[in-house]
């Protein structure tokens, strides 16, 4: 089985300018873990839900003045669309990560996460305007 076959997609994205309230609406309104930070439209870090705990919540730092590029995890860690479950599972466990985001030629197509890989189905995400 390839990553592509069980990923969620689309990728929920953010521009790395745009505060962290929004990314948290992002994140709540779209029931997902993490948000693909961009810069110019291309990916360049994600922001998890325990990034928005440790390095705004408990630092007392307000979500409306903090920007994604100050706290999102860069470099970006991706896996090919084509590439095995086996793989990406290796991949997540070797750099101690729950999600990554998935790369079809040379294009964001989605994200794989722990849950995907434990029930084996994909998930289309519905973005919420605001």
């Amino acid at each position: 089985m390839n990553v592509k076959e069980i990923m969620s997609f689309p990728a929920i994205t953010e521009d790395e300018d745009a505060s962290i309230a929004v990314i948290i609406k992002h994140i709540e309104l779209s029931r997902i873990g993490g948000v693909v930070i961009t810069k110019g439209g291309k990916p360049v870090g994600i922001i998890v839900d325990y990034d928005i705990a440790a390095k705004v919540i408990l630092r007392d730092r307000s979500p409306d003045e903090v920007k994604a590029k100050e706290i999102m995890s860069s470099p970006l860690i991706t896996v090919g669309s084509d590439a095995s479950v086996e793989e990406a599972c290796g991949l997540m466990a070797g750099k101690d990560i729950r999600r990554l985001p998935v790369i079809e030629d040379g294009e964001l197509v989605g994200i794989i996460s722990i849950r995907n890989m434990l029930t084996g189905e994909s998930v289309h995400v519905s973005k919420y305007l605001f």
